[in-house]
């Protein structure tokens, strides 16, 4: 069921679509994309947890997929507030999950800035969801943090829908260079193993565009928030946290960062699962052996589902 809702920007209307069972509902789980792709890469996925009784969402996020008016908004978001837009956004789709099965539990997911998005979204809105699923997530700042935010800051103030194709060649250069065999023919040989994979992002019109300026600026501001701990300060007792990520993932340093956010909300008391996968990079969804993920995530799933029942 492919829907719109108007986004909080007051603008563009969010293209969502509801993958719902046929029969019992048993939970709900909202998907936040990544940067420069769309929720329809995610459909596979959803239909797996579909056929388990699990109600899916996905949505296109401004400046993504079939959300934008026209090519030439891709990757912009917002002028003044993207953070804050992009996280209501969030909470709208969230709710509108909600009216379809009130009374189930609800979790979210969210995949590398979509991961980002989610926990700043949850650093105010942690009771909306009884969990949530972080996917080739980081912890530090990385090459963003090297780019003076002065200069990303008055690009964005001369012209903030300029794609900037400088940083994305280089955020994709230094993501690729943490592989071990870093020498590829496409500049998205970090997204996975799987060359089949690369090979249909490549193709797709809505994928690996280059972020305009207010996208960066708006990514460095999510990594920001993202990466300070008071996106889990106020979780619930019982709030469930999967991390799940690609062994050989240059997002989250090639595994580092997963140990170490697992580290940090173990000695904060969270309840915490962390799934690395080896020979898997960025996007575990799209690797060859992405049955294994699926059946994992559901596992997961099942496990909490259980408990709040």
């Amino acid at each position: 069921m492919t829907q719109t809702i108007l986004s909080s920007n007051g603008v563009h209307r969010l293209h969502h679509t509801f993958f719902i069972p046929t029969g019992e509902i048993r939970a709900t789980l909202l998907i936040v994309h990544g940067m420069s792709e769309h929720s329809g890469r995610y459909a596979e996925f959803a239909e797996f947890l579909t056929n388990h009784g699990i109600l899916v969402a996905t949505y296109d996020q401004l400046g993504h997929g079939q959300t934008v008016k026209d090519k030439y908004e891709l990757g912009f978001f917002d002028e003044k507030h993207p953070v804050q837009t992009l996280c209501k956004d969030v909470i709208i789709m969230a709710e509108k999950t909600k009216e379809l099965a009130p009374n189930t539990p609800h979790f979210i997911m969210g995949h590398s800035m979509g991961s980002f998005i989610t926990r700043t979204v949850l650093t105010h809105h942690a009771t909306s969801f009884d969990g949530v699923i972080l996917m080739g997530t980081g912890n530090s700042f990385g090459v963003l943090s090297r780019l003076s935010l002065t200069t990303l800051a008055m690009m964005n103030h001369l012209n903030p829908k300029r794609p900037n194709l400088p940083f994305a060649s280089l955020l994709n250069h230094h993501l690729l260079s943490q592989l071990r065999s870093p020498i590829s023919a496409s500049p998205f040989a970090w997204l996975a193993e799987n060359t089949n994979s690369i090979k249909a992002f490549e193709a797709d019109p809505l994928c690996g565009f280059a972020f305009t300026n207010n996208g960066f600026v708006a990514l460095q501001g999510l990594i920001k928030k993202a990466t300070s701990p008071a996106w889990y300060a106020h979780t619930p007792k019982d709030f469930g946290i999967l991390l799940v990520s690609g062994k050989d993932d240059p997002v989250g340093r090639m595994g580092q960062d997963i140990a170490d956010l697992q580290d940090e909300l173990i000695k904060h008391g969270k309840s915490v699962t962390a799934q690395l996968y080896p020979n898997m990079r960025h996007e575990i969804l799209h690797e060859t052996d992405k049955d294994k993920v699926h059946q994992d995530i559901l596992g997961w799933l099942n496990h909490h589902i259980g408990k709040i029942d």
